[in-house]
């Protein structure tokens, strides 16, 4: 139980939330989490947001920095804007989804030595081609990130929250 006066009505920044549905589990689970944690002050925690159009889509992208200062997680997510087209362009779109993330990875490197770890994009199986998204995606992790390109984990869902066709995640260390 939190004591509100103890936190002055402070609201902590809590770690970002990423919720697909898959067709199936492993050992038929009903649910999988995956928890990475960090033991600090959570009312110190830094947390920004962006937004951006691109072809049709809006672009979405959050960080939360330790308040040490030595991890971070970026949160970013690809939806749907307009009626969907018969061919999904997605050359401009994947540009601009790791344009954004490397504008948070670039902001949460002023005060954080932290590199990305691991990229997952959770993507829509019935909207895009794995191989497409694969190539893409590495593409433009390796031309703007260079030697800090994360591994990049490709996971095909059957569905996201709301509009999203794609939701990526990575935890900076």
């Amino acid at each position: 139980v939190e004591d509100s006066e103890a936190y002055h009505d402070v609201a902590a920044v809590c770690g970002l939330l990423a919720v697909v549905v898959i067709s199936h589990l492993p050992r038929d689970a009903a649910i999988e989490w995956h928890v990475v944690a960090v033991v600090d002050d959570p009312l110190q925690r830094k947390h920004f947001a962006m937004k951006m159009l691109s072809e049709g889509f809006q672009i979405e992208c959050e960080a939360v920095q330790s308040s040490s200062a030595s991890c971070a997680s970026i949160s970013a997510h690809l939806s749907l804007i307009s009626p969907s087209a018969p061919q999904l362009d997605l050359d401009g779109p994947l540009h601009d989804l790791v344009a954004v993330f490397r504008q948070a990875v670039e902001k949460l490197s002023e005060d954080c030595s932290a590199s990305p770890l691991s990229f997952r994009a959770f993507f829509k199986e019935d909207v895009f081609d794995a191989e497409t998204l694969q190539t893409g995606l590495q593409e433009y992790l390796e031309k703007y990130l260079g030697k800090k390109t994360p591994a990049l984990i490709l996971v095909p869902v059957v569905d996201l929250p709301g509009k999203e066709v794609i939701h990526t995640t990575c935890w900076l260390s």
